[in-house]
Formats: structure tokens, C-alpha cells, sequence
């Protein structure tokens, strides 16, 4: 009896730290280089909108691979850490609200220059 209580323990406690290290699962972007991704990734979206000629005949295509590989990052792993922060919501809106601070920080320095 001893020994299936002792074997029952050891089971729940190794079933207890696989659950919880699996829940645990890392980002495959850390958070904050994640949040300048989400603020430049919109960013080049628009300019991709925008109707200058010169950027209507980019490629925008090259453009986003070059943005991947300017952040070190591939396609597989970007829409990775996409997948894995959606099913964090907290976290997803913590970026989101980075990235927007970002945005609005480079808006705020191109007004200014336009003023000048």
C-alpha cells in the first residue's frame, strides 16, 4: 500500500510538471524585439497603401523578406511567435501598445520636422 501511494505521488508529481512547464511554453520572439517587429511590419504595410509611384512599383514582397532578414528573424519563426502571442492575449496587447508608442513617437518626429 505504501509503495503504490509513494508510486501514485511520483506519477502526479511528474504528470503536475509536464503540464506546467508545457503551459510554460518561451516565446519564439522575445516580447520587446516583438513589439519593434509589430511597429515596423505596419509601418512598411503602409507605405505599402500609399499611392507614391515609387513605392507602387516596389516589390513588397522583397520588401517584407528584407524586413525579416533585417530583424534576424525568418518567415517561419515570425508567424511562430504571431501564433503563440495570439493565444496570449495580454501579452499581444502589451506589444500592440508598445508598437503604437513607437509609431507615434516617429509621427511625432516627422510632424516636427515638417513644421521646421
Amino acid at each position: 500500500m505504501k509503495k503504490n501511494s509513494i508510486i501514485l505521488a511520483t506519477s502526479l508529481a511528474l504528470l503536475a510538471s509536464c503540464f506546467f512547464s508545457s503551459c510554460q511554453e518561451k516565446a519564439p520572439i522575445e516580447k520587446k524585439k516583438m513589439t519593434q517587429m509589430v511597429a515596423d511590419y505596419y509601418m512598411l504595410d503602409g507605405v505599402s497603401k500609399h499611392e507614391l509611384r515609387e513605392i507602387k512599383n516596389l516589390d513588397m514582397n522583397l520588401v517584407y523578406v528584407d524586413f525579416l532578414h533585417q530583424h534576424g528573424v525568418t518567415a517561419a519563426e515570425f508567424d511562430s511567435a504571431v501564433a503563440y502571442y495570439s493565444k496570449n492575449p495580454i501579452e499581444f496587447k502589451e506589444i500592440y501598445d508598445g508598437a503604437i508608442k513607437i509609431i507615434n513617437k516617429k509621427l511625432d518626429v516627422l510632424n516636427k520636422e515638417l513644421e521646421q
